[in-house]
C-alpha cells in the first residue's frame, strides 16, 4: 500500500495508546504519541513541558474559553508547530495518537481515522493496570475530567465535536475486544487496499 497514515483518537482509559503502538507494530510503521511534543520541541525553541499540558492538563474547559477568548498567543503558536510535526511526520506511513491529528491530516488522500471508546468500568479497569495512567483517588472522575480537556482542546483548535463518529472512518468499542482492537483496525485498512 502507497505512504498511508492513521490517526486515533480515544478516551481516557480507552487503551488508546497501546492498541496504537500494537497497530503500528502489525502494520510495520512508525508509532507516535508524546514523542510528537519531542520532536517539535527538538526543532523549535519551544517548552516541551507546556506543549504537552496543551491537550492533557488544560486547566481551561471549553466553556471558559468561550467566555474569557482564546488562550494564549503562544498556546496558539504551540498548536501550529505541533501540526507542522504531524504534517512532516504523516509524509511517511506512521500511527499517530491524539493532538488533533485527524483534523490536522483531514486532506491526506489516505488517511484512516479512528475513534477508540470503552464502557467506563472497562476504563477504570485499564487505568488501574497502567502504572502513570491511574493518578486520583476517583479513577472514573479522573477519566471524566480528562475527556473533557481533550474534547474542550479539540473544540478549540478544530471548530469540532471530538468523539463525534462523522469525524471519524470508524469508532471501535475496545472492551469488546481489548488489545485485539489492533487486528480489527489492520483488517479494516487492509480492506480499503
Amino acid at each position: 500500500m502507497d505512504n498511508f497514515v492513521v490517526t486515533i483518537s480515544r478516551e481516557y482509559g480507552s487503551g488508546g495508546h497501546d492498541i496504537g503502538k500494537q497497530l503500528a507494530e502489525l502494520l510495520q510503521i512508525p508509532f507516535y504519541d508524546k514523542e510528537i511534543v519531542e520532536l517539535t520541541a527538538r526543532k523549535h525553541p519551544i517548552d516541551a513541558q507546556r506543549l504537552s499540558e496543551m491537550e492533557e492538563d488544560s486547566k481551561l474547559p471549553f466553556s471558559l474559553i468561550q467566555a474569557f477568548g482564546p488562550l494564549s498567543e503562544s498556546d496558539e503558536q504551540l498548536f501550529i508547530l505541533q501540526s507542522q510535526t504531524i504534517l512532516e511526520l504523516a509524509q511517511s506511513s506512521c500511527v499517530i495518537v491524539g493532538r488533533c491529528a485527524d483534523f490536522v491530516l483531514r486532506n491526506h488522500p489516505k488517511r484512516f481515522s479512528f475513534f477508540l471508546y470503552s464502557g467506563m468500568k472497562q476504563r477504570v479497569e485499564h487505568m488501574k493496570r497502567k502504572p502513570g495512567l491511574y493518578k486520583a483517588s476517583d479513577p472514573m472522575q479522573q477519566a471524566i475530567r480528562m475527556d473533557k480537556r481533550r474534547a474542550a482542546y479539540y473544540k478549540y483548535y478544530t471548530g469540532q465535536e471530538w468523539g463525534q463518529p462523522a469525524n471519524y472512518h470508524l469508532c471501535v468499542d475496545t472492551g469488546m475486544l481489548g488489545p485485539r482492537t489492533a487486528e480489527l483496525l489492520k483488517t479494516f485498512i487492509e480492506l480499503k487496499k
